[in-house]
């Protein structure tokens, strides 16, 4: 088996000052070992919150479409707005 390679790409960034600082705080906290463990924790944690934000903009445009269409009598194909909105919560 030919031998496998792993190859790490190096990014530099820039921070402010007050960025810095948190990364500082965290190092001498001793809860992480160096700089890119407290930057890769930070950025795990945002693919985290992510879907759960576009999840909560996605219900609170469902409930804005389902308003607009209680306030103006709409029916879709004979779903009621109870129907459709279990039925956009089964996807």
């Amino acid at each position: 088996m030919a031998g496998i390679r792993i190859l790490e790409s190096a990014m530099q960034i820039r921070l402010d000052p007050s960025s810095e600082q948190v990364i500082q705080q965290q190092l001498r906290s001793g809860r992480y070992a160096s700089a890119e463990d407290v930057v890769a924790h930070a950025l795990d944690t945002l693919a985290r919150q992510e879907p759960q934000q576009s999840e909560k903009d996605r219900a609170q445009a469902i409930d804005e479409m389902l308003g607009f269409a209680h306030k103006h009598g709409f029916k879709l194909a004979g779903l009621g707005l109870r129907q459709l909105r279990h039925e956009g919560h089964k996807r």
